[in-house]
């Protein structure tokens, strides 16, 4: 739901178009398109915010932005600005390596330097990339914190989930799998070669370029195509032979084993509180943002968005 304050001011944008010319030598990070309680938005909170709806192509010169993607834009600019001024009131920041591990996650999607390539093909500065996507981990943590002081559950909530589900099943064995992604074979051939005399997978401490992805956990039969059926029958803490991709070449590490067990209340108790827990976050995240934004003081300059409706900015 967007918040009615929000929607007014979006619309506003959308409609309410002035003719009164701004300045065009500035920089977008220099022009103030809206203001959050004198908090500013500028013109490339916009841009991005724009780019991300569109998964970053084609490039805003390629295609202009519409009035409705500029409307949609404007809000989340603004409502991100509402919720990044909380975190900094509330202390929140990212864990160490939460960046680096997140573009990696986008590094595997693409061949080696693809993903630079596909950032100056949609007009994207790199480090401006970096910097967004760490403003959207920060704001992701942001929003969680505000949703978890929100939201509880009780243990008799969880038990009687626990009662209407079917007849307790079998939960199948499971191996947790990290990836690590390399340019080149000889790069993960000489990687899994310093595992076979115990030195980490990864590399140097401190090289946080391949640290490598937690995959998650995996039963035999939802192991993805990417990675090899002969994985699941690796020893805990063992590493696959070198896997050729489109992304580069992979090694998967298994670094968790669970054997197989039948469900009972005390095994299932995490995922049923998640699941009772999921929604009640999101519904107190938005309660907490509706007030928050009802109650900020927003300004919007509509004759500045208009100029990147018109391919002017």
């Amino acid at each position: 739901m967007i918040p009615g304050k929000i929607a007014l001011v979006a619309a506003s944008a959308a409609l309410l178009w002035a003719c009164s010319p701004g300045p065009s030598h500035r920089s977008d990070a220099d022009i103030v398109v809206a203001e959050v309680d004198g908090a500013p938005v500028v013109l490339t909170d916009v841009k991005n915010e724009i780019l991300s709806m569109r998964g970053y192509t084609p490039s805003l010169e390629a295609r202009g932005p519409s009035r409705v993607e500029v409307s949609e834009a404007i809000r989340r600019a603004i409502e991100r600005t509402v919720v990044l001024r909380d975190a900094r009131r509330r202390g929140v920041t990212l864990p160490s390596g939460a960046l680096e591990e997140e573009v990696m996650r986008f590094r595997a999607d693409f061949p080696p330097g693809g993903l630079e390539k596909a950032l100056l093909q949609a007009g994207v500065e790199p480090d401006a990339w970096r910097e967004q996507l760490r403003r959207s981990l920060l704001y992701r943590r942001s929003a969680d914190a505000i949703a978890a002081a929100g939201a509880t559950v009780t243990p008799e909530e969880v038990e009687a989930a626990f009662r209407k589900e079917r007849t307790p099943a079998t939960v199948p064995e499971r191996v947790r799998v990290r990836q690590y992604l390399f340019d080149s074979a000889e790069r993960a051939a000489a990687a899994r070669e310093k595992r076979q005399v115990g030195r980490p997978v990864g590399g140097d401490a401190g090289d946080r370029s391949i640290e490598g992805v937690d995959l998650g956990f995996f039963d035999r039969d939802e192991l993805p195509p990417e990675i090899p059926a002969g994985v699941f029958d690796l020893p805990e803490g063992g590493v696959s032979e070198p896997v050729s991709g489109e992304g580069g070449t992979s090694l998967f590490q298994v670094t968790r084993r669970e054997a197989a067990r039948t469900q009972t209340l005390r095994s299932e108790e995490a995922r049923i509180r998640e699941s009772i827990l999921a929604p009640r976050r999101e519904a107190a995240f938005r309660r907490w943002l509706t007030q928050a934004t009802s109650g900020a003081k927003v300004k919007v300059r509509a004759e500045l968005l208009q100029k990147l409706v018109e391919g002017k900015r």
